[in-house]
């Protein structure tokens, strides 16, 4: 059996795309293609390089005290945050996380994945997806999970590049010609509706998110099928503590995949992913 796998960015909800690799490695489904956005960005890279998967090791190498702050805050306090940050380039400084990337990838280099790969970012310039499959690993997965405002643009050739998220949240894009495989989009968006504005900053955030949103279903329905976390799921993007709970639920969507792959294009409804009419 053989899939394409486009992984959507999503904070530590990147955990469910480690799970749900693992769980297809060992059911031995062959990935004739990955593709991956922010967190999913990481975890493409993690699968395409033949690295472990294990969540333990993963979770030491990944978790900062630091970035797990910004979840405990409120929206209006992280919003305070991120407005004493305008002198400075972001929340968070970009050597450190690239440190623990270079760390975790080594002089690893997306060309030489034993997978075909592509790492989504945003060009800031342009606002276009830029898809990365050549150079430095550690390098790419920093640029396309560099979320605006909490890490810095990353200097890439012409290009200066932010979270892939901005552009194509689940990058099914950048699989287009690669392959003729099911192609699978993993969407680890939050579920649940959020309330009403209280303020103005909440106001433009949603504002951005529902762009965002709108970008994503259109690049959903290149999918054959789509999963996506159980209804109402609310974790915020740097709360590590659900980390297990995540990958757990992504080895049971694995272990399930091979019985929900279509035989023909259909849009897959969320969890648990019953087929929709056929378009």
């Amino acid at each position: 059996m053989r899939v394409r796998l486009a992984l959507g960015g999503g904070g530590v909800r990147g955990f469910f795309h480690l799970g749900l690799l693992k769980a297809l490695k060992e059911a031995g489904v062959e990935v004739e293609a990955v593709a991956g956005s922010s967190a999913g960005a990481l975890a493409a890279a993690l699968f395409a390089h033949g690295m472990p998967l294990e969540l333990e090791p993963l979770l030491q190498a990944l978790h900062d005290p630091e970035l797990e702050k910004l979840a405990k805050k409120s929206r209006l306090r992280a919003g305070a945050a991120l407005l004493k940050s305008l002198h400075r380039p972001a929340l968070y400084p970009a050597e450190r996380l690239e440190e623990r990337l270079v760390r975790l990838f080594g002089n690893r280099r997306l060309e030489e994945a034993e997978i075909p790969l592509t790492l989504t970012a945003a060009d800031l310039k342009s606002g276009e997806p830029v898809y990365l499959r050549e150079g430095p690993t550690a390098r790419a997965v920093l640029a396309s999970g560099a979320i605006p405002g909490i890490f810095p643009p990353v200097p890439w050739g012409e290009h200066l590049l932010v979270d892939g998220d901005v552009a194509e949240k689940v990058p099914t894009g950048a699989l287009a010609g690669q392959g003729r495989a099911p192609l699978v989009a993993v969407d680890v968006s939050n579920t649940a509706e959020k309330p009403p504005p209280q303020t103005a900053l909440e106001t433009l955030l949603l504002a951005g998110e529902a762009s965002r949103k709108r970008l994503k279903n259109l690049a959903l329905k290149e999918a054959d099928l789509v999963l996506t976390l159980p209804e109402g799921t609310a974790i915020e993007t740097f709360d590590f503590g659900q980390a297990p709970y995540l990958y757990e639920l992504g080895q049971r969507a694995g272990r399930e995949l091979p019985s929900r792959l279509p035989r023909r294009r259909v849009f897959a409804l969320p969890w648990p992913w019953k087929a929709a009419k056929k378009r």
